[in-house]
């Protein structure tokens, strides 16, 4: 046997050492193959994680939104640089502290105590949504920031942090404001009053119906002031339209010296306000509030060194079950102020619910006046008028009458207002006026051609241009003369035509031919100065003298002193509302013959005034006077 050589077995060791790696090498290879696709994808997610961590640290370097970290406690872990230029803290000045604590105006900054217990609660969604809130720069200077949260979940075991975004809104924010103040300003423009400063009728709408929403047993009813000046237009034509201005400014200062801050005054058109008192327990707080009106505008405005009277008509009305909306409690307060001015005006009246009942029976009466007229049931009645002297018929007065259908006859005092307001008193002359002439020319064929009409006329009428023609023709056609005719005018005629419209048109009446006579004479307006202005004929003594003739000296003395004047000047005069023979005797002792009223005759039909005058023994009228022939002796 061959001896080996000694290097074989190491060889051989050597040999199987490596045959075994080998072995184990081909093993783990596919492992080994593995691991390094492992590494690679490792080194790629790597290279890709350091891009993404410079493209998001550039993101948050160059984001102009601040961005902060914050734990759940809402301490600054850490913060971009946009946040350092926002607030005007450095990054190394807010880690670690509160915003709350520093980044607040100073009287609102949450204090060390408030500040260590504060947490974020992430369940409760409040980081949903965003928040402007006012916060300060390092500087002081306040801004507008606008925040939003999101949260960043840890780890099992450690708490979530918060992730705040802030962007600076002040610029926006003040624009809006702009916006608004602008948006204000000119809704306020729109409810103003130029003139007076006043809120007008646009804020007044508004203002009134969310008062009204509110108004009832919880918080108070609604007052609602209605003022109305007057005689406006004469202080307009007789001063200029600066004066009128200045009266509307001086009353808007009236009225806001004396409204509470929680009412509202506004110039309602014209020369009309409106003040609106919300919570209203008692109607005597707005009678007094309009009482207080009253007097502080009856104090004379000084106007270019003169003084200015200023008077005023209130109507007041309250908010009640009848009137919950706007206009039910403007109409309230509007037929109150109408109520007002008719009874004299420079007065204030509250609405009741008596004179809502009389209001709607005018309203009733309205509907059918028009109907009435249409159908013929308004014509004239005639009343005479009896020269106590020489015991005979001067005349009739033609009296309007309203043939009611169900209602009866009705005087002028039940429908010559509602004319008035509905625009008919034109038609009712019109009426009146062939009445009394087609009556006149029926008395003279039936033989009593000494007798007279006496016609009323409306102011309106009056002063029309194609009233005196028109007139002239109607005579006319009748084949009559003026002489036969006398119209009657009241003396507020006088003091409510403008620019001596009236003057003019009794001016050529007279010149016409045709008798015109003062009517209610001596019921205190211009009385005596107007006979020696006025181109009249004679005048007819108010009844309210008359009445008081026998037990008042005052009346005797004012009835006297008329009659001598009217005697010396050549002027008629008819004494009217004669009922008693003491009445007819007293005015005969004091110089005046004709008289008209009761006593007499009470105004009657055409046909009822033909029959009476054919059938009344004219020495016997007056009869039931102790001795008629008194009246005769004392002529």
């Amino acid at each position: 046997m061959p001896s080996w050589h000694p290097f074989i077995p190491t060889a051989f060791v050597v040999f199987a050492f490596l045959t075994g790696a080998a072995l184990v090498a081909l093993a783990l290879w596919p492992r080994l193959r593995a691991a390094r696709k492992r590494q690679a994808r490792l080194r790629t997610a790597l290279r890709v994680a350091r891009k993404d961590n410079r493209v998001m640290e550039m993101i948050a370097q160059n984001a102009n939104d601040g961005l902060v970290l914050q734990d759940i406690h809402g301490r600054i872990l850490w913060s971009n640089p946009a946040y350092t230029r926002i607030t005007g803290w450095s990054a190394e000045e807010v880690r670690g502290r509160n915003p709350l604590g520093f980044m607040l105006p100073p009287e609102r900054c949450w204090s060390d105590e408030d500040i260590s217990t504060f947490k974020y609660d992430i369940a409760s969604g409040i980081l949903d949504s965003f928040e402007i809130v006012e916060n300060v720069r390092k500087n002081g200077e306040k801004f507008w920031n606008q925040l939003s949260f999101a949260v960043v979940e840890g780890d099992t075991g450690t708490e979530p942090q918060v992730i705040v975004i802030a962007r600076d809104v002040t610029e926006q924010i003040e624009r809006e404001a702009d916006l608004e103040r602008a948006k204000q300003n000119l809704q306020k423009l729109a409810e103003t009053d130029v003139l007076t400063g006043l809120s007008n009728r646009l804020k007044l709408d508004a203002f009134l119906d969310e008062a009204l929403g509110r108004a009832g047993p919880e918080h108070g009813e609604v007052g609602l002031i209605h003022v109305d000046i007057d005689q406006f237009k004469e202080i307009n034509d007789r001063l200029g339209h600066a004066a009128g201005d200045a009266v509307l400014s001086h009353t808007a200062d009236v009225l806001r010296a004396q409204i509470s801050e929680d009412d509202l005054a506004c110039r309602f058109g014209g020369d009309e306000f409106v003040i609106v008192c919300p919570s209203i327990w008692s109607n005597e707080r707005l009678e007094v509030l309009a009482r207080r009106i009253l007097v502080q505008l009856r104090k004379p405005l000084i106007w270019e060194d003169a003084p200015i009277s200023i008077g005023a008509s209130i109507g007041v009305a309250v908010s009640n079950d009848h009137a919950r909306d706007a206009q039910a409690l403007m109409r309230q307060a509007d037929i109150a102020l109408y109520e007002i001015k008719k009874s004299g005006r420079n007065n204030l009246l509250l609405f009741s619910d008596s004179l809502g009942e009389l209001v709607a029976k005018r309203t009733e009466i309205s509907s059918a006046l028009s109907h009435g007229m249409v159908n013929n049931q308004l014509g004239v009645v005639l009343q005479p008028q009896f020269d106590l002297v020489t015991q005979q018929v001067t005349g009739f007065e033609a009296l309007m009458r309203w043939h009611h259908p169900n209602r009866g006859m009705l005087a002028p005092a039940e429908f010559f207002d509602i004319a008035e307001r509905n625009g008919l008193m034109e038609d009712i002359d019109e009426i009146a006026m062939h009445g009394a002439l087609d009556a006149l020319c029926t008395l003279r064929d039936a033989g009593h051609d000494n007798l007279r009409i006496s016609i009323n006329v409306s102011g309106r009428r009056l002063n029309q241009d194609t009233f005196l023609d028109q007139l002239k023709w109607e005579v006319d056609k009748r084949g009559l003369v003026p002489k036969d005719v006398a119209v009657e005018v009241l003396e507020t005629t006088l003091i409510e035509g403008r620019d001596n419209q009236a003057a003019r048109s009794i001016a050529a009446l007279s010149k016409a031919g045709f008798g015109v006579e003062l009517d209610d004479f001596g019921s205190g307006y211009s009385g005596l100065v107007n006979l020696a202005q006025l181109q009249v004929k004679g005048v007819k003594i108010d009844r309210a003298l008359v009445q008081n003739l026998v037990t008042d000296k005052t009346a005797q003395t004012v009835v006297q002193a008329i009659l001598r004047l009217c005697k010396d000047l050549g002027l008629d005069v008819v004494a009217e509302g004669v009922e008693l023979p003491e009445q007819a005797g007293a005015i005969v002792t004091l110089g005046g013959s004709v008289v008209q009223g009761y006593g007499i005759a009470r105004p009657m039909s055409l046909d009822r005034a033909l029959d009476w005058l054919e059938t009344t023994d004219m020495t016997s009228v007056l009869a039931f006077a102790p001795d008629n022939r008194m009246l005769r002796r004392q002529a």
